[in-house]
């Protein structure tokens, strides 16, 4: 029969493994934070300078027409930079979960050890 209480190597051995877990949880974590950031500001300056082009040929279109066309070409570049951001931070997501499942997997497969 098991004790209630474990002995105290087993306590520790426990106590570690949590410390390590949580360790392990943060790095990853701290991981995805970076990753989130450099592409936010990645795709920021990106949209940044392919607007400021696309306003700048609006400024520059002499007649009506024209300068109608820069304006649909400009929403369109626009539309386009929101679907590819949006597919960008799908994927981001999609290995953040990925990572973080095979995480607990490896938590889960240490406990039972």
């Amino acid at each position: 029969m098991q004790p209630l209480v474990p002995e105290p190597p087993d306590l520790l051995a426990l106590q570690r493994h949590g410390i390590e877990m949580m360790a392990a949880a943060n790095r990853l974590a701290l991981g995805w934070l970076r990753t989130a950031a450099e592409q936010q500001a990645a795709v920021t300056r990106r949209t940044f300078e392919e607007m400021s082009a696309a306003a700048r040929r609006v400024a520059a279109a002499d007649a009506g027409s024209a300068q109608a066309e820069a304006m649909v070409a400009m929403l369109e570049q626009a539309r386009r930079l929101g679907l590819e951001t949006a597919e960008e931070l799908a994927q981001l997501m999609q290995r953040v979960q990925g990572e973080a499942l095979d995480l607990m997997d490896r938590a889960l497969g240490a406990r039972e050890e």
